[in-house]
């Protein structure tokens, strides 16, 4: 995932003779650095099946983000991303082990709402509605009423996202109306009916199928 950089080879005239010194490796390593970003570090964690390789992508990405917020304390990637990655790097050690980085999780998130809330399709919102929904409400941040207020948020500003979709149901399902799991449920499996699946859309599915058997 890291970019290995080589000394980039170059054009040398030698009187009327052109040597080329040979300079692919060092293009894709500069391509592949010029895409390298927070987000497909967190990407690439998912995708992998080693749990040790997982933790390198999400520490690379948070390494990624703060670069980027160190240049822009507001900026938008750099908010949602270190919070994201931040989240998948703990939750490697457990869901209680997790816990000490909800606060933080829950500061860039709240700053990212105010400054950009439409950014990866209102991705504060839904992820801060997931993060009071899941969070444990005595030691943590956990709160339902929180959580209607921002999965409602992260509806209006992107109705037809999946995620937003799956998140919003499984929490109506759990403490709100079922009618409304139930359509939510509904849109969510239609929106990712037919199209190839990440490991995020996969799980949204499950929550939408899980809320829509739990809203009979």
């Amino acid at each position: 995932m890291n970019s290995n950089w080589r000394e980039k080879g170059s054009w040398i005239g030698g009187g009327s003779v052109l040597v080329l010194v040979p300079v692919l490796v060092g293009l894709a390593a500069s391509a592949a650095f010029a895409a390298e970003s927070a987000k497909t570090a967190y990407e690439t964690g998912r995708l992998t099946a080693s749990k040790d390789v997982r933790e390198r992508c999400f520490l690379r990405g948070m390494e990624l983000a703060k670069a980027r917020l160190a240049s822009n304390p507001d900026d938008a990637e750099g908010l949602y991303w270190l919070a994201v990655n931040m989240g998948a790097h703990a939750l490697e050690r457990g869901r209680m082990s997790a816990l000490p980085v909800v606060p933080r999780m829950e500061a860039l998130l709240v700053r990212l709402d105010q400054v950009d809330p439409r950014y990866e399709d209102a991705g504060a919102a839904r992820v801060l509605g997931r993060l009071y929904h899941q969070a444990p409400a005595v030691i943590s941040v956990g709160s339902n009423k929180k959580a209607a207020r921002f999965l409602a948020r992260a509806m209006t500003l992107a109705p037809s996202h999946p995620g937003n979709l799956a998140f919003a149901a499984d929490f109506e399902a759990a403490h709100g109306s079922k009618a409304v799991a139930r359509e939510y449920a509904a849109r969510c499996l239609a929106a990712l009916s037919g199209r190839p699946l990440g490991p995020e859309e996969k799980e949204w599915m499950e929550l939408a199928r899980d809320a829509m058997e739990a809203s009979r």
